[in-house]
């Protein structure tokens, strides 16, 4: 016997809309009538406290902080780079002039456009990683807005209040007359219908998030170039290496932060250029690669947010901690007081400190050379291995042995 299909009974209703229809509408939406319970009120409370402690905010705070320490050692890398090709470029041009020769090189002539070409690269790469992280510092801005995003959300769900029910027009009027008057004036019923103005309206979660969040969002975006960035602590380390990078034999002092951004906000580069062109006096930086507390040569220099010193790490956290956890800067004159979390290390510094080690090894390279030179004229036999100084020694020193046992 062929079995037969379910279908709907005629008494049973057919579906009101069917998949695609366009007469499916969601009612409007209306605000809440009545305050979050204390048990849910503990619970926000309970969520905001566990967000300080989150391990994605955490994470993420640590991705934020690899990004800048990442673009910052990128500046410093491209732009070595470049003044590393400059500098081969003119010692090619330097030679080619010290010895009368006016016409290029097919090598110098390649190496020219090289550099041509490097320059406007990393000009493009610097202007990017400028940019990035400005990012940085915006997203860094948003993150450590949201705690307060979400403790001002706290204090809004708990400071509310339920509102009162509106009465029926017929029931207050009663309340309002006596029974036996007839008089049909409503001038009271004003007073009645404005009762629950004076409480505010409820406002859901999500519309007090929105709101704080765009309260948040309008007050940072007011701020000036300056504001926001000149004087964070992720882009104060990010101009100094690039500055240190385009001018690492000249010594010139960072410019000033209120210049590195013009009126509208846009990066200045170069600063440091513009003013030797405007025939401005511009000091040379003393650089000292000892620190004033230690008095010893630096090995880990340390920097602070608070002022321009520099120390080695050892001292000034031992200085510190010392003093309670907070400590005046130990630099007479300087009156900017100093804690372990105003410390960072000063790749900067390294940066010099390692320009300098290579001068030193350059300069003992070349009177080494110089010294050798002279031997080898005041030994002819030497001449036979010229420019291979271990072995003129070792051969000399074979010498002087076989002369002895010869004796």
């Amino acid at each position: 016997m062929p079995r037969l299909l379910q279908r709907s009974r005629p008494s049973e209703p057919a579906p009101a809309t069917s998949v695609g229809s366009d007469d499916v509408s969601l009612p409007e939406y209306e605000p809440p009538a009545f305050p979050m319970n204390d048990e849910n009120k503990s619970k926000l409370e309970r969520l905001v406290a566990a967000q300080r402690n989150d391990s994605d905010a955490r994470q993420y705070e640590k991705h934020l902080n690899e990004c800048s320490k990442n673009l910052i050692k990128a500046v410093g890398s491209i732009n070595d780079l470049l003044f590393q090709r400059r500098r081969q470029l003119a010692r090619h041009v330097e030679k080619r002039r010290s010895e009368g020769v006016d016409d290029k090189s097919e090598a110098e002539r390649e190496l020219e456009e090289y550099v041509a070409e490097l320059e406007a690269t990393i000009s493009t790469l610097t202007d990017k990683s400028e940019q990035a992280l400005r990012r940085v510092i915006d997203c860094r801005a948003e993150f450590e807005d949201t705690k307060t995003v979400l403790e001002s959300v706290v204090v809004t769900v708990k400071a509310q209040q339920p509102r009162p029910e509106p009465k029926p027009k017929k029931e207050r009027r009663q309340q309002r007359r006596p029974a036996n008057d007839d008089d049909d004036d409503d001038d009271g019923d004003d007073e009645e219908v404005d009762e629950a103005e004076d409480v505010p309206p409820v406002v859901g979660v999500i519309d007090a998030l929105r709101t704080a969040r765009k309260v948040k969002m309008i007050e940072y975006s007011r701020l000036s170039a300056y504001d926001k960035y000149a004087v964070h602590n992720d882009y104060i380390p990010f101009k100094r290496t690039w500055h240190d990078a385009m001018h690492p034999d000249n010594e010139i002092p960072l410019p000033d932060p209120s210049t590195w951004f013009d009126e509208d906000g846009n990066p200045v580069k170069n600063v440091a250029d513009i003013q030797e062109d405007d025939d401005l006096v511009v000091e040379r930086e003393i650089v000292d690669l000892k620190c004033p507390l230690s008095l010893q040569a630096f090995k880990t220099p340390f920097s602070n947010h608070k002022c321009k010193h520099t120390f080695e790490k050892d001292a000034i956290m031992s200085f510190i901690r010392s003093s309670g956890g907070k400590a005046q800067c130990p630099v007479p004159g300087c009156s900017k007081d100093l804690t372990i979390t105003d410390l960072y290390p000063d790749e900067v510094m390294l940066r010099k400190m390692k320009r300098v080690a290579e001068a030193s090894r350059r300069n003992a390279d070349a009177t080494s050379d110089v010294e050798e030179e002279e031997e080898e004229d005041d030994d002819p036999d030497a001449s036979i291995v010229i420019g291979r100084t271990n072995n003129i020694k070792r051969e000399r020193n074979n010498r002087r042995v076989e002369d002895i046992e010869e004796d």
